[in-house]
C-alpha cells in the first residue's frame, strides 16, 4: 500500500507541474496549440492521479494499525469510482447524447 501511496503522489505531482507549465506557456503564448492540446488530453489522468494519491492517503490515515481493513478499503474504492465516473460524465456531457442547455452568454 505505501509503494502504491509513493507512485500515485509521484504521479500526480508530475502531471500536476506539467498543466501548471502548460498553462504558463500557453497563457504566454510560447507553444499555444501543443500547451492547449496537453491541457485538454491530461485532465482525466491528473484527476485519476489525484483521487489515487487522495483515496490512498485517506485509507491509510483511518485504516486500524496494524491490521488491513477490507471493508473501508472497499468502501473508499466504490465512492471514488462513483466520483471519478461522475467526472468523467461532466467531461464529455456534450459528446453524450445527453440534454444540452442553453449558453448563459
Amino acid at each position: 500500500m505505501v509503494t502504491l501511496h509513493r507512485f500515485s503522489a509521484v504521479l500526480f505531482y508530475l502531471l500536476g507541474i506539467s498543466f501548471f507549465a502548460a498553462y504558463l506557456l500557453m497563457h504566454n503564448g510560447i507553444v499555444p496549440l501543443e500547451a492547449a492540446w496537453w491541457l485538454q488530453r491530461a485532465d482525466l489522468p491528473l484527476l485519476g492521479s489525484a483521487l489515487l494519491y487522495g483515496g490512498v492517503s485517506f485509507y491509510l490515515s483511518v485504516r486500524p494499525r496494524g491490521a488491513p481493513s477490507r471493508v473501508l478499503a472497499l468502501l473508499i474504492t466504490l465512492f471514488l469510482l462513483g466520483l471519478f465516473a461522475f467526472l468523467v460524465l461532466l467531461n464529455f456531457w456534450e459528446a453524450l447524447p445527453l440534454p444540452q442547455g442553453q449558453p448563459m452568454m
